[in-house]
Parts: structure tokens; C-alpha cells; sequence
């Protein structure tokens, strides 16, 4: 006679080198020509682009990403994950590559924004695979450290190279065709992994709380990144303002780039012990007050140490957001469409900065970037414990349920 074993096996599978690296690789894929947009804006104004056109061409670029990662999300939580990348990534490599190689605005144009629509399929299934991981936090921390590493290496290679149609948009080529390469190992979604489906009995893992915590973690997410990027594309302008020289501003943004790793590598070594709520509400308080106070600062030196903090404290809430999302269910429907709808405000962020700060000016321009942190606080709070409280839920239905005889 057999016996029934006290757990089953946990829906959501450890990270390997195997399905970490098609995750991660195809991770910094679906946002490279977001990290690359100065020097796309620079290949686009050396085939005759003014700088408008330019801003123009990679906001659809980036829209085109964002929509089809949007309109992918359900099927990159499904079967069809591996097959979603593998096309889209495919596309991206043709796109990005004939934009590379041929030596025609029109085609450099056309290869941009197809190439985005392509890796808008690496936004959706690279998400969705993070939730499929155990430990979300760690798993989205070090997805995020993955991709800060290599992008910093990265920018620092190609005006090495020479910053031109060819190296930038045949960089996004190379960097999709790596992620087609290990799209195979993406891990598979699990058939039964949302804890709605056998745990309605507890109060904080309610179907329809879960439904409500994932909408609303598609809108607050953009949002607070909308007002974060605006402050990353304006640190220049900030600079300016306060007699910042261009050395110093550079240097400014290397620091704050590796302020970056290490938050994100501080969310890598904590993991779950740390929770989400509460480290989430301290860093959207921290950094809205540090946004506040670029805009009010006149010193550059002070300027630059907020930029740099801000940018650690921004890396370090971003892997809890995605980690967030990822909690809510480990198919991925909600961390799935995150990055998707992160990029539509992303688009819209140097648009938006641009113009606060030439029709209100930049003390303005800190208070509502840094009041946006505090408007959306609350509901991160309460999204961010639901999230928490679902993973615990799948887990306790893990352990509940008999293994098969």
C-alpha cells in the first residue's frame, strides 16, 4: 500500500544556469534600445535626422515594443512562451541587422522600429519567465544586476568603436540573436500556479484581490517609472542649470549607473527575507525626497550625489516592483505585460520632463517627479503585500496537496 507524500512539488522551479541565462539574456534584449537611446539618437542625427525627427523615430520604436510586449502577455504565461520569443527574437535579429548593414536612412528607420516590435516579444516572455523562478525577489534582482553589468560594459564599448548606424543598431542585433539562441531554455510555465485556483478560503489571496493587485501594479508601476526615467533623461539639463561642467556630469552618470548595481545587488543578496511592502514604501519615500531636492539644490557637487542616490535607490525599488509582480502569480500574467507597460511612460518620459521644465521650471519639475513617489506609495504598499501574501498561499497549497500515489 502506498502512502501520500506530506508536499508536493513547488509549482515554481530553481534558477539554473541554464533557464537564468535565456531569462536574463533575453531580459536585457527587450530593453537594450531603451539603454542605448543616446546612441541611437546619435546614429539617427548621423544619417540627417534633427534631433526631433530623431526623439520621434525611437519614441515609436519604443511604443512598438511596448505594444506588442502588451499584446503578447497572455501568450508568453502560456505554452507558447518559447515559440513567442524565438519569433519575435528572429524578427528583432533580421530587423536591427538589415538597419545595420545597409546603408539607408529609410531601412536604418523601418529596421529600428520593426526590430522593436520584434523584441517587444523578449519584454513579455522574459518577464513571464522571472515569475516561473523561485525567490522572485532574488530572481528579479539579479535579472536586473545581469543586465546593469553587461549594459555598463556595453556603453563603454561602442563609442569605442564609433557611435554609428552600423555599431548601434548591429549591437541590437547581436544582443537579440544571443537571446534566440537560448530561447529554448526559458523555463516552462506551470499549469497550476495561481493561488486563486485552490486557496479562495484565505482572506489576502482573494481572487478578485489578486485581479486588482495585478491592474493596479500595471498602472503605478509606469507611472512612478515615467517620473523616474524623466529625472535620468533631464540629469543633464539639472547639470546645466547649476554650472555643472560636462566632465563632471559624465562622470556624474557613470557613478549613478553603478550606484545602480548596487542596488539592484542589495535586492540580490537580501531575496525574500526582506519582504516587499516595507522596503518598497522606505525607498519610494527616500527617493521622493531626494527628487524634491533636485529640483531646489543650486550646488552641482550636492546635484550629482542626488542623482547618484536616486539612481540606486530607483534600481533597487524597480527589481521589488518586477519581483512584485512576479509574486502575484508564477505563470506571469501580471509580471508579463510589467516591463510592456514600464516602456509606454518610459517613451513618454523625455517628452514629459522636457516640457514641465520649460513651462514650469525646474524646482517644479523635482516637486512632481518627487510627489509622484509619494502619490503612488500607498498603493504600492498594499499591492506589494497581497503579492507577498500569494506566494505564501501557493506555497501552503503546495504543502497541503497530496503528491500523486
Amino acid at each position: 500500500m502506498s502512502t501520500s507524500a506530506p508536499i508536493s512539488p513547488d509549482p515554481r522551479i530553481p534558477l539554473t544556469l541554464r533557464n537564468g541565462s535565456a531569462t536574463f539574456v533575453i531580459a536585457l534584449a527587450s530593453l537594450m534600445m531603451a539603454n542605448l537611446s543616446p546612441f541611437v539618437m546619435s546614429a539617427l542625427g548621423e544619417l540627417g535626422f534633427d534631433t526631433l525627427t530623431a526623439g520621434n523615430i525611437l519614441t515609436w520604436a519604443l511604443l512598438a515594443s511596448a505594444a506588442v510586449g502588451l499584446a503578447t502577455s497572455r501568450l508568453a504565461s502560456g505554452a507558447a512562451r518559447r515559440p513567442l520569443a524565438i519569433a519575435g527574437l528572429a524578427i528583432a535579429v533580421l530587423a536591427f541587422g538589415a538597419g545595420a548593414l545597409v546603408p539607408a536612412p529609410a531601412v536604418a528607420v523601418t529596421g529600428l522600429i520593426l526590430g522593436g516590435a520584434g523584441v517587444g516579444a523578449a519584454i513579455s516572455t522574459s518577464g513571464a519567465a522571472i515569475a516561473a523562478l523561485r525567490n522572485p525577489n532574488r530572481v528579479s534582482a539579479t535579472s536586473g544586476l545581469v543586465n546593469r553589468i553587461l549594459v555598463t560594459v556595453i556603453l563603454a564599448a561602442i563609442p569605442l568603436i564609433g557611435i554609428t548606424q552600423g555599431s548601434v543598431l548591429g549591437t541590437l542585433a547581436l544582443i537579440s540573436l544571443a537571446g534566440l539562441a537560448l530561447a529554448a531554455w526559458l523555463p516552462d510555465s506551470p499549469e497550476h500556479a495561481a493561488p486563486v485556483d485552490v486557496t479562495t478560503s484565505l482572506r489576502i489571496a482573494a481572487p478578485r484581490r489578486i485581479t486588482v493587485a495585478g491592474i493596479a501594479v500595471l498602472i503605478v508601476f509606469p507611472l512612478w517609472g515615467t517620473s523616474e526615467d524623466a529625472v535620468w533623461t533631464m540629469a543633464q539639463v539639472l547639470g546645466d542649470a547649476v554650472g555643472m561642467d560636462a566632465r563632471t556630469s559624465g562622470f556624474m552618470l557613470s557613478l549613478a549607473a553603478g550606484g545602480g548595481i548596487l542596488g539592484m545587488l542589495a535586492v540580490t543578496v537580501l531575496g525574500d527575507r526582506m519582504g516587499r511592502a516595507v522596503p518598497l514604501a522606505v525607498a519610494l519615500a527616500l527617493g521622493g525626497a531626494l527628487k524634491i531636492a533636485s529640483g531646489f539644490t543650486a550646488d552641482p557637487t550636492i546635484l550629482a550625489g542626488l542623482i547618484i542616490v536616486i539612481n540606486t535607490v530607483y534600481a533597487f525599488a524597480f527589481a521589488l516592483f518586477l519581483a512584485t509582480a512576479a509574486g502575484l502569480d508564477a505563470r506571469g500574467r501580471w509580471s508579463g505585460p510589467l516591463l510592456g507597460a514600464y516602456l509606454v511612460g518610459s517613451s513618454f518620459a523625455p517628452v514629459l520632463g522636457g516640457a514641465v521644465i520649460a513651462w514650469l521650471g525646474i524646482p517644479a519639475f523635482g516637486l512632481i517627479t518627487g510627489l509622484t513617489s509619494f502619490l503612488v506609495l500607498v498603493p504600492t504598499v498594499l499591492i506589494a503585500r497581497v503579492s507577498v501574501g500569494a506566494e505564501r498561499a501557493l506555497a501552503r497549497a503546495a504543502a497541503a496537496e497530496p503528491a500523486p500515489a
